[in-house]
């Protein structure tokens, strides 16, 4: 049988997409306080890249035909954070 996370591949769905306007939240709170796009920018990849990681075990992904958002979000996504960190480290230096 199906090994869901939360009970449900509808909860499972249902709590990542609570998790994803969460961080989009926060993002704007950042965005707002910071005044930089690249600062909310990152702030949302990554909390976005870990909403996705908390379902990783969950079978929600085959479920609902997703499976490549969790490679994508497993191999990929990591990826792009740690470039959006490394030009964030970098744009942040020069202005100094």
């Amino acid at each position: 049988m199906e090994a869901l996370f939360w009970g449900s591949s509808t909860a499972d769905l249902q709590i990542t997409i609570f998790f994803l306007i969460v961080s989009f939240l926060i993002s704007l709170v950042a965005c707002f306080f910071s005044k930089k796009l690249s600062v909310a920018l990152l702030i949302f990849s990554i909390l976005a890249n870990i909403s996705f990681l908390l379902n990783i075990g969950s079978d929600m992904f085959d479920y609902y035909n997703m499976v490549w958002l969790l490679y994508f979000s497993l191999f990929i996504w990591p990826i792009i954070n740690i470039l959006l960190i490394v030009y964030y480290a970098k744009t942040s230096s020069k202005k100094k």
